[in-house]
C-alpha cells in the first residue's frame, strides 16, 4: 500500500481531493471534509502506510488542518452516525 499526502501549507476547499491511498487491489482519492490549510502530515506513513488500516484513530492519522471556519465542525457526522451511514450503504 502507498499513501500520498499534500505538502504543509497547501490550502484546500471542502470536498477537494488532497491525497490518495493505494492498496494491492485499488487506489482511492482522499477528500477534505472542511476547508483549511495543512499544518502537518504524518511522515510515519511513508515507511508504514499500513498504519492507516491498523490504527486509523491513532498512529494512522493523515494530516492536521487549520480550518478556515472551525464552527463548520458541527456539520460533520460523529463516529456513531458515520458507522450507521456505512452500515446502511452496505445493505
Amino acid at each position: 500500500m502507498y499513501v500520498e499526502l499534500p505538502e504543509i501549507d497547501d490550502v484546500f476547499e471542502a470536498a477537494e481531493g488532497f491525497g490518495s491511498v493505494e492498496s494491492v487491489k485499488a487506489a482511492s482519492d482522499i477528500y477534505m471534509p472542511l476547508a483549511g490549510t495543512v499544518i502537518d502530515t504524518n511522515t510515519e506513513l511513508d515507511g508504514n502506510p499500513g498504519l492507516v488500516n491498523e490504527s486509523p484513530d491513532m498512529e494512522g492519522w493523515l494530516i492536521k488542518v487549520k480550518l478556515d471556519d472551525a464552527s463548520a465542525v458541527g456539520d460533520l457526522l460523529d463516529g456513531a452516525a458515520y458507522k450507521d451511514l456505512c452500515d446502511a450503504e452496505e445493505h
